[in-house]
């Protein structure tokens, strides 16, 4: 079962599944591309991305062009197979302080 993270949006899990339904461990989009895939502004999707970046459960690739993909522990959260240090960390991470 899921755990439940109380920051995490709708658009948040959004762009987790359209990530992780690709399953290559190397398939990567920019903000741009995710946000037509799932229907939402790319300005949004841009500022969800860095959150989720921050709280490891998505990975930046490119500096340059600011590509994404999903981590290893943004898979198992979607799984449901956190263990309970990991589902406490993303409980307490605080999505205003990632230094945006």
């Amino acid at each position: 079962m899921r755990a439940r993270i109380r920051w995490l949006t709708r658009v948040d899990m959004a762009i987790l599944e359209y990530l992780d339904g690709h399953k290559l461990s190397t398939f990567e989009q920019p903000p741009s591309a995710i946000a037509a895939n799932i229907e939402t502004s790319s300005g949004h999707v841009r500022r969800r991305v860095r959150t989720l970046a921050a709280a490891n459960l998505l990975e930046r690739t490119d500096d340059t062009a600011g590509y994404y993909r999903i981590t290893d522990l943004g898979r198992r959260y979607l799984r449901g197979e956190l263990t309970e240090d990991e589902r406490e960390t993303l409980r307490e991470f605080d999505p205003d302080d990632t230094g945006k």
